[in-house]
């Protein structure tokens, strides 16, 4: 858990040093708010492409060296942003750097499933959502504080390191039977019993085209499935509401406290990172910890306690974007984030409960999928188009609000649905653990 952690943590970092050098491009560059949201759209339209594919490779493959080999990878890519020579030149270069998250995070997810049994995993995905939000902030703060020293190109490149040696970490990691802990929690002796992962595919065995073309088949497929379990529809709808609300807002907040609080850059940055970093990490504890508690009372627990959170959160920057005073306004955004950041990893653990074990790296891609379209990829050109248009950054927050909250009462549904898919994916665990297992005994 702590390993897996420590990659979200170099993700986030390397995707939100980004944000912190915002306010130096525009001026350098002299940038329109559509362009500067454009940056952050760069990285997510790529991700999106590759995070399906990405998926299926986490379900095939040994997931720990997925995710060593490319973070060693993509600390050599963030050169790329280090060196652009114009504007272009660091649009390509971020979405380049989109590669890297969209392997990493269905396979850590899918680790993490395998691993933890669902009565904590959300607070196991808290602990890795804690790291998002520690990564941004710290990610958003160094940016903010090289680049106004030392150059926006420094702040890039002195992001590179640590990935290297968080993969040393990841290679160790041992590589869990598919659906482990679910199988342990039936009684199942996972040493013993053959329900695991089919073997990795070969290459070799038929021509790449043929190759190509049964992952392709498989990959549909299992999106089929995936799409067609209720409870996963609703939760890509809440997913997307709430992860537009946090991009549309984390991605502008320094640039927002620079134009509308007095701030200089490394002041903004500085206020926007411990918003983000301290109120996030702390609301994700506290959000995993009660999100857990109210799945004892029933799986749509945690449905419901992340729907009126997250609309809490929405409500409570609206409000600070209509405070003068600016110590008010940073602590109602601070309570705000505090309140939303332990949707994510609660609606993360409802999807584990719902996904059968083998396709859960799909899952993630699934869930990645949503939540970079509608959310992270989406969220920041489209405020920057609408503060283009209307002249007011913080008119195009108040737009884009209403939406979401429509959003987040849908997945209110997913309440009535997660009950009978859960407990058909436990019952098709046990029965193909038990045919599993009669067919070893019969061929001894």
């Amino acid at each position: 858990m702590v390993v897996l952690g420590l990659v979200s943590m170099v993700d986030q970092i390397d995707m939100a040093i980004l944000r912190g050098v915002l306010p130096i491009l525009e001026d350098e560059w002299q940038l329109s708010n559509f362009q500067l949201g454009l940056l952050g759209f760069s990285f997510v339209f790529v991700n999106t492409i590759a995070t399906v594919p990405a998926g299926w490779v986490a379900d095939h493959y040994r997931r720990n060296r997925i995710i060593g080999w490319t973070l060693v990878s993509w600390s050599g890519l963030i050169v790329l942003s280090a060196t652009a020579v114009n504007y272009w030149n660091l649009v390509i270069a971020r979405g380049l750097m989109g590669i890297g998250q969209s392997v990493d995070d269905p396979a850590s997810t899918s680790l993490l499933g395998d691993y933890y049994p669902g009565r904590m995993r959300s607070r196991v995905f808290s602990a890795q959502q804690i790291a998002f939000f520690v990564g941004g902030g710290i990610g958003l703060a160094l940016g903010g504080f090289v680049g106004e020293r030392l150059g926006w190109r420094w702040a890039f490149a002195l992001v590179g390191i640590p990935g290297s040696l968080v993969a040393l970490l990841v290679f160790r990691l041992r590589e869990p039977a598919r659906g482990e802990s679910d199988l342990r929690e039936l009684g199942v002796d996972v040493t013993q019993s053959a329900a695991t992962a089919p073997a990795e595919p070969r290459v070799d065995d038929a021509s790449l085209r043929d190759f190509v073309g049964r992952a392709w088949g498989e990959l549909v497929s299992e999106l089929r499935m995936i799409f067609g379990i209720r409870t996963m529809r609703y939760i890509l709808i809440g997913v997307s509401a709430l992860l537009f609300t946090v991009s549309g807002i984390g991605f502008w907040l320094a640039i927002y406290h620079e134009r509308f609080s007095g701030m200089s850059v490394t002041e903004s940055t500085a206020f926007t990172a411990a918003v983000l970093g301290i109120g996030g990490g702390l609301g994700t504890i506290l959000g995993g910890i009660l999100a857990d508690r109210s799945a004892r009372r029933g799986p749509g627990g945690r449905i419901a306690l992340v729907v009126w959170s997250a609309i809490g959160c929405a409500v409570l920057f609206m409000i600070s974007f209509a405070v003068a005073q600016v110590p008010l306004r940073l602590a109602l955004q601070f309570v705000g984030v505090l309140s939303a950041a332990g949707a994510a990893p609660a609606l993360r653990a409802a999807m584990m409960d719902v996904i059968p074990a083998e396709s859960r790296g799909v899952g993630a891609s699934a869930f990645a999928l949503a939540a970079a379209v509608f959310g992270t990829a989406l969220a920041p050109p489209l405020v920057g188009l609408i503060a283009d248009l209307t002249g007011s950054l913080v008119t195009a927050f108040y737009v884009v609000f209403p939406p979401v909250i429509v959003g987040l009462l849908l997945l209110l549904r997913a309440r009535t649905t997660i009950v009978e898919d859960a407990a058909a994916i436990v019952t098709s665990m046990a029965q193909r653990a038990q045919l599993h297992d009669g067919s070893a005994a019969l061929a001894d």
